[in-house]
Parts: structure tokens; sequence; C-alpha cells
């Protein structure tokens, strides 16, 4: 014990220099440093509790691991590729479209958009300058034809590119064909072009031609997805070679349901053409044109839903996606 300038007594301590360190008992109750422990003089913030960021932290990081477990699990929920069971039935839909889209368009307009036989026919006659009316029926023909050809490059390239079976290229191919049903329904709705049928003997209103290629944009997008989904037989947008497909089929009178799978698309596919063509005069009588278009896009945006929640290719009963 060594005495100091005060001549207290008071207790030392060796430094790890071997040097005596005095302590002051004042200094013990009045520190001139914070105590690390000082929970009053502790800042806010990230600080929990004793100074801790346990808590904080990990409060953090569980929200931030959540989030990123959605994003992971929607990524690979849209980049699957979806299952083809059963997407028969949206391209026998897909068909029923196609008749109100065509019912309408040679009804108002004298050309069509989906079927591109019969415009072909108008634009090889109008060589000859045939018909006599309406007039320039082959320039809307050629337009229409030419609008589906570069629709099928179009889809089908995209498709390739983004892989053509995926669920967000099927989404995103639909999205755009129910755009372009969409589109010519405001157009007729809003009278940009004329809400009533075209008299074929007046100028042609060449109006007309805007949702006419509209029409038959969306239809090559149809048929491209028949054919990405190998239901070649069900084209959607024609029925020759459907009905002699049916006709010569060697299994045409097979019983049961399941014994003949091909005819009975086909025969779904025939007849939800005829109907959708039928579905479109009736619509014609009793209320607008554009009601038939409002319809048919209605249609395209369920089938697009569709595509959102449909089984993907790696899913089996039991599991769960993601």
């Amino acid at each position: 014990m060594l005495n100091n300038p005060s001549n207290e007594i008071r207790p030392a301590t060796t430094a790890n220099n071997n040097q005596m360190i005095y302590w002051d008992p004042q200094t013990l109750t009045t520190p001139s440093i914070s105590r690390l422990d000082d929970e009053t003089k502790d800042p806010g913030g990230l600080w929990s509790v004793g100074g801790s960021t346990t808590v904080s932290l990990s409060g953090n990081a569980g929200t931030i691991s959540e989030k990123f477990s959605i994003i992971t699990t929607l990524s690979r929920h849209f980049g699957t590729n979806i299952n083809p069971a059963y997407t028969d039935i949206l391209l026998i839909i897909c068909g029923f479209v196609s008749g109100l889209v065509d019912g309408l368009s040679f009804n108002a307009w004298g050309s069509f958009s989906s079927m591109q036989t019969g415009n072909t026919l108008f634009i090889a006659l109008g060589v000859s300058g045939q018909p006599a009316y309406p007039a320039y029926l082959w320039a809307k023909s050629l337009i229409a034809l030419a609008t589906f050809l570069l629709s099928n490059v179009i889809f089908i390239h995209v498709s390739r590119a983004l892989g053509p079976r995926r669920r967000s290229t099927l989404i995103l191919s639909f999205a755009v064909q129910t755009g372009c049903l969409l589109a010519a329904a405001i157009l007729l709705q809003t009278e940009v072009t004329s809400p009533k049928p075209e008299d074929p003997r007046a100028p042609i209103e060449w109006m007309q031609v805007l949702p006419i290629a509209l029409l038959a944009f969306q239809a090559g997008g149809q048929i491209c997805t028949s054919r990405i989904l190998a239901f070649d037989e069900i084209p959607t947008v024609v029925l020759t070679t459907l009905l002699c497909d049916l006709l010569v089929d060697p299994k045409l009178t097979a019983r049961g349901w399941s014994a003949n799978p091909k005819r009975n698309r086909r025969v779904g596919a025939f007849l939800a053409l005829f109907l959708g063509a039928m579905t479109a005069g009736g619509l014609s009588k009793v209320t607008e044109m554009a009601a038939s278009l409002w319809f048919a896009m209605g249609l395209k945006l369920s089938i697009t839903v569709a595509w959102c929640v449909w089984r993907g290719e790696s899913e089996r009963k039991g599991d769960v996606e993601g």
C-alpha cells in the first residue's frame, strides 16, 4: 500500500505493464466516460435492449428472406412450361372466337379476318376487277392476308426466342391478342370506324382497315398456339382441312369418348366456330356491332388468366409448384 498526496490509503492494482494504478472511489460513482451498459444514453435506431442489434437485424433479414422467396417462387412459376393436357379446350374456345370475329368482319365489311382462303379468292378476283361491289374489296382482303402472315412470323419467332410453351410466353401471346380485340372494339364503340354494316355500293371507308388488321393479327397468334401445343387438328381459324381429316379418319365411328380424341377435338372445333359465327349474326340483330368484339375480347382475356394458373409441366397430383 502507498500513500497519496491526500494522505488516504487506497488499493493498488497492477497493470499489464507492471505500473501501479490508483483508483479514486469518487470516479466510480461519477465516471467521466459513459458505461457501455448505460441504456439511458443509448442512441436509437437499430439498437435494441442492452445495445444489441440481434432482434432488429434478424427481423430485417427475415423480411428480405421472405421477399426473396416470393420472387423466386413467382419466377419459377412463370418460367415453367405448361402442361399441355386439356389445353385443347382453350383452343376450341379460340375457334369460337374466330367464328365471332369472322362473322362480324364479313357481315360488316365484306372481308374475312381469320379465314385467309376467302381473302385469297377476293384478291384473285380483284385482279380481274371482280366483284364490282363492294369497291376495293381486294384491298381490304390483301391487308388482312398480309397482316395475318406478318403476325405468324412475329408470334412464332418471339415464342421460339422466349420458350414456346413457357407460361410467361403464352400469357404474353394471349395478352397481345386480347389487346388487339380490345382496340378493335374501342374503334367501333367510339365510332372511329362506322358501327354500322357497310353499304356495298357506297365508297369504301378506309378506317375499316384498322379493325380488320387488328383482328387478322390476333388470329395469327391463335394458329401459332395450336402448333406450339401440338394440336394440329384444331387450327382454330380454318375448317376445310379439319373437315377432310375428320371424314377420312378410319376411327371416325369408334365408340366411346376416349376411343378417338382427335375426332372429338375436330368435331368440337367445327361446332365452336359454327356457333361463334351464328352468335355474331344474332348479336348484330339485337345489339351493336361492337358487342361481338367485346364478347370475343372477354373470352381471350379469360384464356390469358387461365394460363396464369394452368398446371405446370413438372407438376403431378399432390405436388405443389414452387
